[in-house]
């Protein structure tokens, strides 16, 4: 039976289950195994039954904050030095060699992207499209940060679409650790971080106006349906609200949220009348007791998402797709240009509102939650449901792995 290595961010919520659903296709005819470099949803690998290696170096929780501010903007300091690119390539090289995949599976696991050419093994990359070469091409939304009136905002745009498709820049650390395995790295950025067959999760409907390369194919969302029931507390304070007839809001930052916005929608949330289920648990302190707001550790999101009345989340892909196969609309609040992409094709569609950080006020997100409560956000949400329930893309990632590389 043929491995099929799975790397992806263990730190990252919606692309560790990404990776599961997939595998879990997969299992049936393939010896399906994963690593990764953190603990912090290691255990959901592992209560799906698949083998996993956590290798070294172990990601501190101060290094993975400082690569979730690294990737969504807010810190300019490259947080993958020389010494540990080169500790976490040895790291792969070795289990690679110990497991000998036939294919390898990523989502963000940026050093495997190394290690996978320096062995010549396949790298299949599962990701968003926003970002990508083909998204540039065509890239029509213009980020928050540009949105100032005293900006000329297109031709920022503009200038910066056309520099970052030419751009040969290479971090230092992936250089120097390419070059002592004397592995040529592509000339350009963007392709550095491509892999050798690319599968777009993007809702279709979504990317149908871009033009793939032949090693890009769309498949489809593909988001968690992990085996985990509602805790009691949760269908209770639903069905007490139903009952006072009070709405019932889901609030959910995901893995890469951050505390100080967390804390401004909170101190909103306490002057409302709504009920709050909110899996925010870790971001909380511990004494941390307000009378509407529902706080709890990991939930079953799409279970949750159907019973309330609509959801505030960040844009993060997995996070988005999971609100809109609810049938219920949503605020989403983009943390980096992805997923203020991600949130801004739900907006376009009509079943989402997007709020960038940088103009969250109580004001602001009042108004967006009356809006977001019309029968019009209503339908388009019900529509949506509809949209995402055609499309599987944890049945079309397998099959695209298989054409391609497991005949």
């Amino acid at each position: 039976m043929e491995t099929i290595l799975f790397a992806p961010a263990t730190f990252n919520l919606a692309e560790t289950t990404r990776m599961i659903e997939i595998a879990k296709v997969m299992r049936k005819q393939y010896h399906c195994v994963f690593c990764g470099f953190s603990e912090t949803y290691l255990e959901l690998i592992k209560e799906a039954d698949f083998a996993v290696s956590l290798l070294s170096p172990e990601l501190t929780p101060q290094q993975e904050a400082a690569i979730i501010k690294f990737d969504q903007g807010k810190s300019m300091k490259n947080p993958f030095t020389t010494e540990l690119v080169a500790e976490r390539v040895a790291s792969e090289l070795e289990l690679i060699e110990k497991v000998a995949p036939r294919v390898i599976v990523t989502g963000s696991n940026v050093t495997i992207f190394l290690s996978a050419r320096i062995r010549k093994i396949p790298l299949v990359y599962v990701k968003p499209v926003a970002m990508s070469r083909p998204h540039l091409n065509q890239a029509a939304i213009i980020p928050s940060q540009l949105e100032k009136e005293y900006l000329p905002k297109k031709i920022l745009w503009s200038l910066f679409l056309k520099v970052s498709k030419r751009l040969t820049w290479k971090p230092r650390a992936f250089k120097q650790v390419a070059a002592n395995y004397q592995l040529e790295l592509p000339k350009y950025t963007l392709d550095m971080l491509d892999g050798d067959l690319n599968l777009i999760t993007t809702l279709p409907e979504f990317t149908k106006e871009l033009v793939f390369p032949s090693n890009y194919h769309s498949v489809g969302p593909i988001f968690a349906h992990l085996p985990c029931e509602l805790p009691a507390e949760v269908l209770r304070v639903i069905d007490e609200a139903r009952q006072k007839k009070k709405t019932v809001v889901y609030f959910a930052m995901g893995s890469s949220g951050n505390r100080s916005l967390i804390e401004k929608l909170l101190a909103y949330f306490v002057t409302t009348d709504f009920e709050v289920i909110a899996p925010i648990k870790h971001y909380l302190p511990e004494n941390f007791v307000a009378g509407n707001i529902h706080v709890f550790d990991w939930l079953p999101a799409l279970e949750v998402s159907k019973l309330v009345d609509f959801s505030v989340i960040h844009g993060g892909e997995g996070t988005v797709q999971t609100a809109c196969s609810s049938g219920k609309p949503f605020i989403g609040i983009g943390l980096q240009y992805e997923q203020e992409v991600n949130v801004a094709y739900c907006q376009t569609f009509g079943n989402a509102l997007a709020l960038p950080p940088n103009k969250l006020t109580a004001k602001s997100f009042s108004r967006s939650i009356k809006k977001l409560q019309s029968i019009d956000f209503r339908k388009k949400a019900e529509e949506m449901q509809r949209v995402m329930a055609e499309v599987d893309g944890a049945k079309a990632a397998p099959e695209m792995i298989k054409r391609y590389y497991l005949k």
